[in-house]
Order: structure tokens, then sequence, then C-alpha cells
């Protein structure tokens, strides 16, 4: 059922955009892109940074060896999950091909389509599964686990308004990417809670409740 009220949601809201609010692309991105100074527009460009082509590769297997190293070997595996996500993007992409705001060259051209957006749905699949990662596994350093927790959020909110930012995405773009990445998220962290009840106090309490 959430699956299904996750892809009823994104219908019901292009079509409200589309018959009741036919600017709501051009209004945000209004908003939006105002000239904020070289530090924000540092600050937007770093949190695209762990998106960027090869660099979002390289994040999720340097994660995964983090944890494989480490001895979180499970954890190691569903990490990886997030590449799946990306190729069901790209597919979505291809199939969708709305173009961008600007005629921005983007490599590879596959990643030229502008809906949805690539960038938050991979923050939203790999930073969400580490953060979840980070909730559930008392064994971990407190402090390392709620450092790594608020830059995980900071890089999933942050990254909605970098990309309209950065004039690379339309506001739908980045909507439609929140609910797409949340329900991928969802079966990620399912399957990998699945079985895992006693592993972590915090699913011990749910099941007691």
């Amino acid at each position: 059922m959430f699956y299904i009220g996750g892809i009823v949601s994104i219908a019901i809201f292009s079509l409200f955009a589309h018959f009741f609010w036919p600017t709501f692309d051009a209004d945000i991105s209004g908003l939006i892109r105002q000239d904020r100074g070289k530090g924000f527009s540092a600050l937007m460009g770093f949190i695209s940074w762990w998106g960027m082509d090869y660099k979002m590769i390289y994040t999720v297997f340097c994660a995964s060896l983090l944890f494989f190293v480490t001895s979180y070997k499970r954890e190691a595996y569903f990490t990886l999950s997030v590449l799946i996500a990306d190729i069901i993007n790209i597919l979505l992409k291809l199939i969708i091909n709305r173009h961008r705001p600007d005629e921005v060259v983007i490599f590879p051209k596959f990643q030229q389509a502008s809906f949805p957006s690539g960038h938050v749905v991979h923050y939203v699949v790999f930073f969400g599964f580490i953060l979840a990662v980070m909730l559930v596994n008392s064994r971990i350093n407190w402090v390392l686990r709620w450092s790594i927790g608020l830059l995980c959020i900071f890089l999933m909110a942050g990254i909605s308004v970098a990309r309209i930012y950065l004039n690379t995405h339309w506001a739908t773009d980045i909507l439609a990417a929140y609910i797409i990445g949340f329900m991928m998220l969802g079966v990620v962290i399912l399957l990998y809670l699945k079985g895992e009840r006693s592993q972590y106090p915090i699913n011990k309490m749910v099941s007691k409740n």
C-alpha cells in the first residue's frame, strides 16, 4: 500500500500542478535561484559534489568497503543496493525524457534528462540507509552515530535546494525524486531489518509494544 500511495501521490500532484498551478516550477525556481553570494553557491556545490558522475559510485564503494573492513559485512552489502536504485532512476529518465531548465552539458548523455532527479534519489537511498544504520546499531560509537546521522540528514535535505539553485532541475523533478527515493529506501530498510530484531535494541522495544 505504501508504494501504491507513492505512485498515486506523484500522479495527483502532477495533475494538480498541471491544471491549477502551471507556473509551479517557475515560481519555485525564481524563489530559490536568487544570488545569495559566493559562500552559499560554494555550499550548494559541496552538497551536490557527492552525487556528481563517478564520485557517486566512488562514495558508495568507499562506504561499503568501510563497513566491510570494520566487520559490518551485512551493512556493506546493503550499501551497494543504492546502485540498483540509480539504475532504476536512469531507466525512468530515459522513459520520461524531460528537458532540464538549461541546456547544460552533462556526462554521461543519458543523465541529460531531468525527471526524476538522480541526485535526490541517490541521496535518499544512500544517505538514508546510512542514517538508518546509525539509528539502530548501538555497537557504533554514539558520537560517530550522531555526527554521521546529522550529516546524512543535512545532505538529504540540502540536495533539493542545491539542484534547483544550480539550475539543473525543476522543483517537480525534486518532489517526484523524494517520493521515488523514499519508496526505494523503504524496501532496502525493510530487507535490512528483516530477521535482525534480536540484534538491535530499538527493534526489541518496537516488538514489545
